[in-house]
């Protein structure tokens, strides 16, 4: 089963083409859903074609919990042309990562906007997996596009620096999206994850690949907070960014430059990328 969010946040099951309005509220959690609670099939159906797609986020409650350096052949090559900590780059180290703000996510057609002045701005393509409560078994799993500001680790700018990190570079406005569907039920273990810039393909690997797998994850968290219905886990990125080329490499994106992530059969998230002078919420 797939679902989508359209039409200011109303629900539907993705079946072929046809997207099946479940009846529920605008915006209303997919809570009792991940309770094993089934869907409508009742409701009026639309063609896809036709209908926009918005982020399928299951809950206003959602948190977001992203990966870093959760893929090694990205963080070998990241760390031979960016500053990182020392514990970052040790293979000893725990998970890590930084939480994502709801509010700065949009869904497959939206335009990202980087933080004005930006100069280093990079693409992540990524698989978010939905939790189904506090064991953290997967309800269901949708694609993820970490849009990054990295011009801090190219000591452009102060934003986060200090000990306490507020991770501004990676929850700015429109800075992170989500979609197309929610692919439920299904195993997660080897799911292939790719991204294009302009059509030409930059990244494409396996969550096969991932040091930590979701349930090591899931374990390290749950040694400071516990976990709940509707939580997400991001894996972090497979090699292929253009962090990874250097200052002075050609994957930087632009304005008018178009991402497309799949992450299997969750289908093609596609956003463009527009600057703009002040970005907004």
């Amino acid at each position: 089963m797939k679902l989508v969010r359209f039409g200011g946040g109303r629900t539907g099951v993705l079946e072929g083409d046809a997207v099946i309005d479940t009846g529920l509220a605008p915006g209303a959690s997919w809570l009792p859903f991940i309770e094993r609670q089934k869907p409508s099939l009742s409701g009026p159906v639309k063609d896809l074609a036709s209908v926009a797609l918005e982020a399928p986020l299951p809950d206003a409650g959602s948190r977001i919990f992203a990966m870093g350096g959760n893929f090694p052949m990205h963080l070998t090559e990241v760390t031979k042309n960016f500053p990182v900590p020392a514990s970052i780059a040790d293979p000893d180290s725990p998970p890590w990562g930084f939480f994502v703000i709801p509010g700065t996510i949009v869904g497959p057609g939206a335009a990202v906007s980087p933080p004005a002045g930006t100069s280093f701005f990079d693409y992540e393509a990524e698989l978010a997996v939905i939790l189904a409560g506090p064991d953290a078994e997967i309800w269901g799993y949708t694609g993820f596009n970490d849009f990054s500001s990295r011009d801090a680790g190219m000591q452009l700018s102060l934003v986060d620096h200090g000990p306490l990190t507020w991770s501004l570079q990676k929850n700015f406005a429109t800075g992170n999206a989500l979609g197309p569907s929610v692919v439920v039920g299904e195993a997660v273990d080897d799911v292939p994850i790719s991204c294009r810039v302009n059509g030409e393909l930059r990244q494409q690997d396996t969550s096969a690949s991932m040091r930590f797998d979701f349930a090591a994850i899931a374990t390290h968290i749950r040694e400071y907070l516990p976990l709940r219905a509707g939580d997400i886990l991001v894996s972090g990125t497979p090699g292929g960014t253009a962090v990874e080329y250097g200052p002075q490499g050609t994957r930087w994106l632009k304005h008018g430059d178009v991402t497309e992530v799949e992450v299997g059969e969750a289908g093609v998230l596609r956003n463009a990328v527009e600057v703009r002078a002040h970005a907004s919420v």
